[in-house]
């Protein structure tokens, strides 16, 4: 009996499913499984013949196009992912300043509200360029995700801002239980200023290898607390594209907060152990210095020297 090949994965399938649904609000269309030589102008281009060769035969899994053209590539590592020629893959990437970003069943499965770590770096890239078309290589004009106030295909303010939306979301119960706290922290919360109580540290290694926690003071040396691990794989991007593409930790922000937000909902229910000695919080922050990642940016991070 002779059968049909299925073409895509399921998990390939599934980040292209993702990356249409972004890219229709954003005006681009997505492809799957476009050879490279149809995307890259390879004639004459200068590249190896090994390059030459493999670009003929291999492909990208997902693509995103605007006016015609290749605007980013993303590839799924999913079970029986052959790495073979992923440096290939890369070079190539590098050599004609695409973008490419490798992804796992874990990018597709952690989410922050409506997005999942797909969405967020398509939504990324197109971030990064709106802020070049206004501000340039201007090196005073700090960016952050987070701090977009409206975004191309979002419906909403503040869409990258994750960890302010899940501390917001625990204004009304922390008012309501403001009793359960001590002192300042008792009149901070009952007024709504959550922020004045949160703890938030991210810490980066590696460039795409990230590490954050996000808190909210519980009492004298206790806090309730989350904490997120995270990696991401980007190549084809040079120069401040890059360093900007890379801030990312708004998004492991979110992951830490979502697990914050957990805690603190069964602390107010009163679950006492929610609420944790914060040198537990200490020797995680000692760890992950100790492992080579470095704080990249916090708010009343407990010193852990």
């Amino acid at each position: 009996m002779r059968r049909l090949k299925r073409i895509l994965t399921t998990g390939e399938s599934a980040v292209l499913a993702t990356a249409q649904e972004v890219a229709s609000a954003l005006g681009a269309q997505v492809w799957a499984k476009m050879r490279i030589a149809d995307v890259l102008e390879i004639d004459k281009s200068g590249i190896s013949d090994e390059l030459y060769s493999y670009a003929l035969r291999g492909h990208f899994d997902t693509l995103m196009v605007r006016d015609n053209l290749a605007r980013m590539a993303i590839e799924f590592d999913g079970p029986g992912h052959n790495a073979r020629h992923d440096n290939k893959k890369a070079e190539l990437c590098e050599f004609f300043d695409l973008p490419l970003v490798r992804v796992r069943i874990g990018h597709l499965t952690a989410r922050n509200f409506e997005d999942n770590a797909v969405s967020f770096l398509i939504h990324q890239l197109e971030c990064v360029d709106q802020f070049l078309e206004n501000y340039g290589n201007d090196p005073y004009e700090p960016y952050d995700p987070a701090w977009f106030i409206a975004v191309p295909g979002k419906d909403r303010r503040w869409p990258f801002a994750y960890a302010n939306r899940w501390r917001g979301r625990l204004v009304k119960g922390l008012k309501e239980n403001a009793n359960k706290f001590d002192g300042d922290l008792r009149d901070l919360y009952a007024n709504g200023l959550v922020n004045l109580g949160c703890i938030e540290a991210a810490f980066v290694k590696d460039e795409g290898r990230f590490r954050c926690v996000s808190g909210l003071l519980a009492a004298t040396g206790r806090a309730v607390w989350g904490a997120a691990e995270f990696d991401f794989e980007v190549r084809g991007l040079t120069g401040r594209r890059r360093d900007l593409f890379m801030e990312l930790a708004s998004f492991v922000d979110g992951l830490a907060a979502a697990e914050m937000f957990e805690k603190t909902v069964a602390f107010l229910a009163g679950d006492e152990m929610a609420a944790e000695p914060i040198v537990r919080l200490q020797t995680l922050l000692r760890n992950w210095s100790k492992d080579g990642f470095y704080l990249r940016r916090g708010m009343n991070v407990p010193s852990y020297d």
